[in-house]
């Protein structure tokens, strides 16, 4: 998915791992355990004894079942294998021991044995579609459900990573998981670790996020999942979870109905803070959830514009990564499509224009078709005299006219529904004449008149509209 960034599960120190032995087994047994952990810590998995390392998850005896699980582990987990990670598992579970590894992961009472067995389950749940089902076939979900209320960090931890990564490979997934109620218990987890940056929080963040993730968005729990990420959001400052948890708000943030709530969990003014970050990997999705806000109605722009945003704005439009320049593009085209009052925010800002209108010039199709539909909106809300600023300080004909060079459908379309409401606007107007001057010198007219023979009959039509409205002969 867009903006996904999978956390590592990490070896975790020997001493952390010891915690793992109960201090119910034998001393003897314990030790043994412990010289284990040391030993294989160190140790990397041999393809070439796959069927040994088989056998031995199957023993009854705890040592051996953990040499197994773990050689088992280690072999999927290592990125220098010769083999694709997709094919290592099609091996693990051609042998079928991957049964008894989810009966340890589901009924084992030593946490050092259900950590490795629950650590293959990851593994497998980074395989393909298929092999995913392989978890869900075997109760897995229940059992990766159950980890999460461990006692033991490690464990939790590996509970939350597997469910993340099942929830982030498709919606059928992530939906199947949201039925099942998910979502209280990553919550709660959440709330109990938000104080920290642990590798624990970080994976329940990213599980959160992939959960909010995707198209359509989740028909469930979508006000649980904008307020845990905006209560993420404004409560920490590691960048990296901010990412993920902008990411998952994004795609929520899309639903015009949801705005409101947004506004309520008192998100927006952290969300402008972070369009100064210098990682754009962050500025892309906290701008798309601006961005979306802005699509609301006149009271919610405002809630937005409210934070200075524009003066970020002009600072982006320079920005030298093309998505962020498209994002503020159609950001302050939706803030163009307000009242005239929001618009003269825009309008009056010369500098903010004058970076703009470095776009228009410069700038990829898809920024141009944007600053299309911010010029054709200011036409149609703005009021007549910073239209007249707009046209005779930043050469907003001139601009239309440029526009109408272009081959992509929709500007051609838009910069000409532009140029009719302009006219119609201002055709009693003292200043007509004076515009009308504008027009012929731009070359305006002759474009208009070649987009007759356009073959979008929309084209066409507003092409004749224009034409009628006007006398071309004066323009010869």
């Amino acid at each position: 998915m867009v903006g996904c960034t999978i956390p590592i599960i990490k070896e975790k120190n020997v001493q952390k791992i010891y915690n793992l032995i109960p201090n119910s087994l034998p001393d003897e047994m314990k030790e043994s355990l412990k010289s284990s952990v040391d030993n294989f810590a160190k140790e990397d998995s041999d393809l070439e004894k796959i069927e040994d390392y088989v056998s031995k998850v199957n023993s009854d005896d705890i040592n051996i079942s953990y040499y197994g699980l773990n050689r088992c582990r280690k072999l999927l987990s290592n990125a220098k294998q010769s083999i694709p990670t997709e094919s290592l598992i099609d091996l693990i579970l051609k042998t079928n021991v991957h049964i008894k590894v989810f009966d340890i992961a589901k009924n084992n009472s030593i946490p050092l044995l259900k950590y490795e067995a629950l650590w293959i389950v990851c593994n497998i749940g980074c395989g393909t579609q298929k092999q995913i089902q392989n978890i869900l076939d075997n109760d897995g979900i229940n059992i990766l459900f159950l980890a999460l209320e461990s006692e033991y960090d490690e464990i939790i931890e590996l509970g939350v990573w597997a469910l993340a990564n099942i929830s982030g490979d498709n919606v059928q997934f992530r939906d199947l998981l949201l039925n099942q109620g998910i979502v209280e218990p990553l919550i709660k987890l959440a709330m109990r670790y938000i104080t920290d940056t642990s590798d624990v929080f970080k994976t329940i963040v990213w599980a959160i996020s992939n959960l909010a993730r995707g198209k359509p968005t989740p028909k469930i729990y979508q006000k649980e999942l904008m307020s845990i990420l905006s209560e993420i959001i404004n409560n920490i400052e590691d960048e990296e979870l901010l990412i993920d948890a902008c990411w998952g708000l994004s795609y929520l943030s899309e639903q015009e109905n949801h705005i409101d709530t947004l506004i309520g969990f008192g998100i927006v003014d952290k969300l402008a803070l972070l369009l100064q970050s210098e990682k754009q990997s962050l500025v892309i999705p906290a701008l798309r959830i601006i961005g979306n806000i802005l699509t609301g109605n006149e009271e919610q722009t405002n809630h937005v514009l409210n934070t200075g945003v524009l003066s970020k704005f002009e600072i982006l439009l320079k920005h030298k990564n093309k998505a962020i320049r498209r994002e503020i593009c159609w950001s302050l085209s939706n803030i163009a499509a307000g009242t005239a009052a929001q618009v003269k925010q825009i309008i009056r800002n010369d500098s903010l224009l004058s970076s703009l209108f470095e776009e228009l010039e410069k700038g990829t199709p898809e920024i141009k078709k944007e600053i299309a539909f911010i010029l054709s909106n200011s036409v149609i809300y703005a009021e007549l005299k910073d239209l007249d600023h707009l046209v005779m300080s930043h050469g907003l004909i001139q601009k239309l006219s440029s526009l109408l060079d272009m081959s992509d459908k929709t500007v051609i379309q838009v910069s000409l529904e532009g140029i009719f409401e302009f006219l119609k606007r201002f055709q009693h107007d003292e200043k007509f004449e004076i515009y009308k001057q504008i027009i012929k010198e731009s070359n305006l007219i002759e474009k208009v008149e070649q987009k007759q023979t356009h073959s979008s009959n929309v084209i066409y039509e507003n092409s004749i509209k224009i034409l009628n409205f006007l006398d071309p002969e004066e323009f010869i």
